[in-house]
């Protein structure tokens, strides 16, 4: 480890450097995992919004997996967060044994599966926002010595002042956003690397306490956990995954509304642009409301899709809210043939699920 005073002030000049340049960021994460004798380093939520440090190209695929498999609910190290709290340092030696490890699921199957053991934890306040900043080292690396410890402390302070710089530098960026979401009018919501809601355009705000509600700083859908659910993993799919056929952030979710048409919720990453971002912004959920949304002109969808009457009436029951049996009922036909429609439809208008096909028929609806 090479923590003197000379590495140190050159730390904390790129640091500042990078709350200023957002495309410094990667040099300065750099710079602290060589100085540690780290192999990788990334941002940790502890409370409040969630930091836009870019993790270090050698955690991303770790990084990934803590989020979209659901490890970062069962981190075991979440035991000494009073410790980081009170210290502002937090080592595995505070909180378990080598013998421990080789039996606890976070370090055997989690990060023993992506050759990692050992980290240390730097704690970093800004306002009303905690996180930690996570220098992880493989099994063979080994842990942080206690001199190694004492010279981690000496980054908690640069980090401090680096992170309130960048906090207010990230919130004007952030603001940008919201302010070009609320000159299109479109109901939208930002969301952190955990899913959790940073802002609300008050588009979407009409939509909150009814249909949807945020609880916990997660967007929810109260009393239907299976669409909770299945918005969950849409977002995280969606922050997480490289986009492959099959995908759950390829499908929009939709929320059912009794006696109305449903909602579409579909989440658009930031990807890296949103790793820039030191307010921590990685996606922007928007939702559709096919209540407003009226089918477009038959002519149009004969000559787009090649879609039959019966087809169409098809389509215009399920904007309507219908499932497909109320809607085989609304056209007195049978299950065998709704379906028999429903694939029909799915293959003229190259959609993969109902989401989808609600989306692509809310694009086409008439001006």
């Amino acid at each position: 480890m090479h923590l003197d005073d000379d590495t140190l002030r050159s730390i904390e000049e790129t640091l500042i450097s990078a709350a200023i340049r957002p495309e410094a960021w990667p040099e300065a994460v750099s710079r602290i995992v060589e100085a540690t004798g780290s192999r990788g380093a990334g941002a940790l939520p502890i409370r409040g919004r969630v930091p836009g440090v870019p993790t270090s190209d050698s955690l991303e695929t770790l990084m990934a997996a803590y989020f979209s498999t659901g490890w970062f609910q069962h981190d075991y190290r979440g035991h000494g967060i009073p410790t980081l709290i009170r210290t502002g340092l937090l080592v595995d030696q505070d909180i378990t044994t080598a013998e421990a490890m080789r039996t606890n699921p976070f370090y055997s199957e989690f990060l023993g599966s992506h050759g990692f053991q050992w980290f240390a934890g730097l704690l970093v306040t800004v306002g009303d926002d905690v996180w930690c900043l996570t220098l992880q080292r493989t099994i063979d690396q080994g842990p942080f010595t206690p001199d190694e410890q004492r010279a981690l402390r000496r980054l908690i302070a640069p980090l401090g002042r680096a992170a309130t710089l960048a906090r207010d530098v990230g919130a004007t960026r952030l603001d940008g956003i919201v302010d070009t979401i609320e000159s299109l009018r479109v109901p939208a919501l930002l969301l952190d690397r955990t899913g959790r809601v940073l802002r609300t355009g008050s588009a979407a705000e009409r939509f909150l306490g009814g249909p949807l509600d945020v609880r916990r700083g997660a967007l929810v859908v109260p009393g239907n956990l299976r669409a909770s659910a299945a918005l969950q993993a849409h977002v995280a799919a969606a922050i997480w995954s490289e986009l492959q056929p099959g995908s759950p952030a390829l499908a929009p979710v939709v929320v059912e509304r009794p006696g109305r048409r449903p909602l579409l919720l579909r989440a658009q990453p930031l990807h890296k642009a949103g790793l820039q971002y030191f307010d921590g912004a990685r996606a922007i959920l928007r939702i559709t409301d096919l209540e407003e949304t009226r089918l477009p002109d038959e002519g149009i969808l004969r000559q787009l899709y090649g879609l039959t009457p019966r087809e169409i009436a098809f389509c215009e029951a399920l904007l309507s809210g219908r499932g497909v049996a109320e809607c085989a009922a609304a056209l007195r036909i049978s299950m065998p043939t709704a379906r028999s429609h429903l694939k029909a439809i799915f293959a003229k208008t190259g959609t993969a699920g109902q989401g989808e096909l609600l989306l692509l028929l809310g694009r086409h609806e008439p001006r």
